[in-house]
């Protein structure tokens, strides 16, 4: 069995509180170290990234139970200094070998989130540019 290799990164977002921001990001942990850093031309904007997978929002006092929820309280907590009209992607990549490549974006607004995966992505417009709804092709094995 082989291991999936993974890295994520986002885009420059604004947020409505840098301190508390980067608050909630001393707490986002990942396989690797979760790094953060501020846009040099474009004060107030941020992004972060993970050579690894992202585990998520975890404290100190946090005991096995709460790993269980720690990615979805860190989408909750980085919900929670978005402002309207903004958006972080949070993209990752991965392989495992060559028998999976994974693609795929979460975004995160101050009042929900969408996933778009890549394969799928790309098998809806092979449908479209084939005029082919049934089409249907194996991306792993």
């Amino acid at each position: 069995m082989a291991n999936y290799y993974g890295m994520c990164r986002t885009n420059y977002f604004a947020v409505t509180d840098a301190v508390k921001f980067k608050a909630v990001m001393d707490c986002v942990s990942g396989e690797a170290a979760v790094r953060f850093f501020e846009h040099d031309i474009e004060k107030g904007k941020f992004m972060f990234y993970c050579e690894g997978n992202i585990t998520g929002y975890i404290t100190d006092s946090d005991d096995e139970d709460a790993l269980d929820g720690a990615y979805d309280k860190m989408i909750e907590m980085l919900q929670g200094v978005l402002p309207d009209g903004e958006v972080i992607i949070l993209t990752e990549i991965g392989n495992e070998k060559m028998r999976y490549l994974h693609a795929a974006s979460l975004l995160i607004t101050n009042n929900g989130t969408h996933f778009i995966d890549l394969a799928d992505v790309a098998v809806n417009k092979a449908r479209e540019i084939l005029n082919n709804p049934g089409y249907c092709t194996g991306m792993y094995y």
